[in-house]
């Protein structure tokens, strides 16, 4: 038993004082804002100065705040502290330990010598001879290290003779040496870069790498944080091979939900006569007045932008650019619209291109006419076509509907349209109009059972049948007298009826939540043309046969569960002299709830003759089965030609605090390898050339 006894004592600062005082009473005003509490074998009370004094075991408690030390001194006045002795304090925000400290647990601003600091937000970890924290989030190391990684020794880490860190800004080093564990692998005199994960300014992490036709690549980014609703990124890219790459990022969000970014990128080359530049503008957003305002603006200098810097399939030879601004208006059932549309092509002068400046369209949709079955719709649109050489001129488009909805015996769906479009041309050459009716019927029905079932979630199946024929009809009609700008222009004779069967597999599954889970795992539709004026031509001397049927289409969607898709798209032409599958498209995806999956894509489609003219096959393997390695395989394949068009491999060893990226992409022109690497608390940076394009 020990030889004194243990003092335990829990009090009010305002009592306390009022009884050790002999009933002096005191002000209001300086009555603590909250209570505190201190436990310890033995304290004592300077009247004189209002300290507090506690030996052996020392806890204080003042409201989320514990301080845990061998002894301490309080000032009750001005709320100072000093601990000594395994001194530990705990807050929601974090954890301190040290030998000695001395703080305001007013204000939270102090010192502690000797210190480990663990910040739960970002998992940080600051350690040092002595950390001062300055302010609410800044905190000034002496001799110290910072670091995202947990354990003794961490993966990485930071080390300064003084380092000065604020949460949610930067952290500013001198004499700086980067360890991997404990091995000093990088050295800098003055080191800035941001220190958490949330938006803030500050360099983002560099990637390096090498590809034959760029040499050695280094890419660095500033990021800078201009307002709440603003901010923007600075790239710089030192290309071995090519020169200098430049770029900026602005990106917006400001009143009437308009929210939008700009980009632009300049390589300065070696031979200024090959410089090469992209500029591009996303936006949407809403003018007064509700007009809707909505724009894709990509301009390149030369079609060996994409060559270079293109990475997704189908971008790199890519032969032109589109740009489109578009304003719309809703006034109920009407919709007006406005668009601008220009097309770049890069690859090759071409002053025949055809530009839409402007195209205006007032559309009516489809009402009905009081209580009766009859609806009645009005589509129409303008169009100034224009082009530096070539036929320039303006068509406008009337197309009146009258349209109805029968559901004869309560069975079938029933619904005749009639329509006549009238165009209207004035060129520079002539002026020409040209009227023509269209017919269109549908008639539908829906057939359905629900079946009851017991596999895994699911309860019940519902399984649909819906068949339906479609008849259209548009004359023939002499329309060489009209200019031509686009296949609007040319209405070719239809006289044709379409058969469709459609069959739809619904599962009603287990309920996870009070509504009732759906899933749509089977759409299986087949449909086929009649061509009725085909199918009545007179046969002439060197035609064997006829061929109204066109090719019969059959399409397939498979989803029985949320990790697994397959989708079918084929066409077979039984009609023709070749009886063959003239066209061929297949995806299929299956993952798992760890991120492993497979995707795989297939592509054919034939002319007219018979002839192969695609075939194509792509597939992505991503996994994480190697754990912490993670890897990401894709292959792009030209099976016509007999050559791959693409392998990428990209590698990330994935560690509790880091990552390390290694990318390694081949295609038929040019080989690439990249590394860049990523710390919890500073991101990670990849090339704003590639990111450029690969956002479209």
């Amino acid at each position: 038993m020990r030889s004194y006894c243990r003092y335990v004592l829990t009090f009010c600062v305002a009592l306390l004082a009022f009884i050790l005082t002999g009933g002096e009473s005191c002000a209001a005003d300086s009555l603590p804002a909250e209570t505190v509490h201190l436990q310890a074998d033995a304290m004592s009370y300077d009247r004189s100065s209002g300290a507090y004094r506690a030996d052996g075991d020392v806890l204080l408690r003042r409201g989320n705040l514990t301080l845990q030390s061998e002894s301490l001194v309080w000032d009750s006045l001005s709320g100072h502290v000093s601990a000594e002795g395994d001194v530990h304090l705990e807050e929601p925000q974090g954890t301190l330990d040290g030998e000695r400290l001395r703080m305001n647990i007013d204000s939270g601003v102090g010192v502690v010598e000797g210190a480990r600091v663990f910040l739960r937000k970002d998992n940080f970890y600051l350690t040092g001879d002595s950390v001062e924290k300055t302010g609410e989030q800044s905190y000034r190391i002496r001799r110290g290290t910072f670091t995202t990684c947990d354990g003794e020794i961490p993966s990485w880490k930071f080390g300064a003779s003084d380092l000065k860190v604020t949460l949610g800004g930067f952290a500013r080093g001198k004499h700086v040496v980067f360890y991997l564990h404990d091995l000093p692998v990088l050295y800098l005199p003055y080191v800035v870069y941001p220190v958490q994960t949330e938006r803030s300014s500050g360099f983002l992490m560099p990637s390096v790498g090498y590809s034959d036709k760029k040499g050695l690549q280094v890419n660095l980014a500033y990021y800078q944080v201009i307002a709440r609703n603003q901010d923007a990124t600075f790239y710089l890219d030192y290309l071995a091979r090519m020169g200098l790459g430049k770029g900026l990022e602005y990106r917006y969000i400001f009143g009437r939900e308009n929210e939008g970014q700009m980009r632009g990128y300049h390589i300065s080359s070696y031979d200024e006569s090959d410089d090469r530049y992209a500029l591009e503008w996303n936006h949407y957003g809403f003018l007064p007045g509700r007009v809707r305002l909505a724009a894709d603006v990509e301009y390149v200098s030369s079609r060996d932008y994409f060559e270079d810097f293109g990475d997704i399939a189908g971008e790199y030879n890519k032969d032109q650019t589109k740009s489109t601004v578009y304003l719309s208006r809703s006034w109920g059932k009407t919709n007006a619209t406005a668009q601008l549309q220009y097309i770049q092509v890069i690859d090759r002068d071409d002053d025949t291109v055809l530009q839409r400046l402007p195209e205006v369209r007032v559309d009516v949709i489809r009402q009905r006419v009081g209580a009766t079955p009859f609806y009645l719709q009005f589509d129409s649109s303008s169009n100034y076509f224009w082009r530096k050489e070539g036929l320039k001129g303006e068509r406008l488009d009337l197309r009146p509907v009258v349209a109805a909805a029968f559901r004869p015996w309560g069975v079938f769906d029933f619904s005749p349209e009639l329509a006549y479009r009238q165009r209207f041309y004035w060129t520079s050459d002539s002026e020409e109009q040209e009227g023509m009716p269209e017919i269109t019927a549908r008639l539908s029905t829906r057939l359905s059972r629900v079946f009851s079932a017991e596999w895994g979630s699911w309860r019940k199946i519902r399984h649909s049948l819906e068949p339906e024929i479609l008849y259209r009809y548009i004359p023939e009609e002499d329309q060489s007298h009209l200019p031509y700008f686009d296949r609007d222009d040319r209405l070719w004779e239809k006289n044709h009826l379409v058969f469709g069967l459609t069959n739809r597999w619904t599962a009603r599954r287990e309920k996870t939540t009070d509504e009732a889970d759906y899933l749509e795992f089977l759409y299986l539709r087949l449909s086929q043309a009649y061509d009725i004026e085909e199918g009545r031509r007179d046969l002439e001397p060197e035609d064997s046969s006829r061929h109204p049927f066109s090719p019969l289409r059959g399409e397939l969607i498979l989803r029985p569960s949320r990790y697994a898709t397959l989708d079918l798209d084929a066409s077979y032409d039984f009609d023709s002299d070749q009886q063959d599958l003239v066209r061929f498209n297949a995806r299929g995806t299956i993952k798992d709830q760890r991120k492993n999956a497979l995707s795989i894509e297939y592509r054919q489609a034939k002319e007219d003759e018979g002839s192969a003219e695609l075939e194509y096959l792509g597939g992505t393997l991503t996994t994480g089965l190697l754990a912490p390695i993670h890897l990401r395989y894709e292959h792009r394949r030209d099976l016509l030609e007999g050559q791959t068009l693409e392998n990428l491999v990209d590698a990330e060893y994935r560690a509790q605090c880091w990552s390390l990226f290694l990318t390694y992409r081949d295609r038929l022109d040019e080989s690439e390898i990249m590394l860049s690497f990523s710390m919890s608390g500073l991101g990670r940076f990849g090339g704003f050339s590639r990111d450029l394009e690969s956002r479209n």
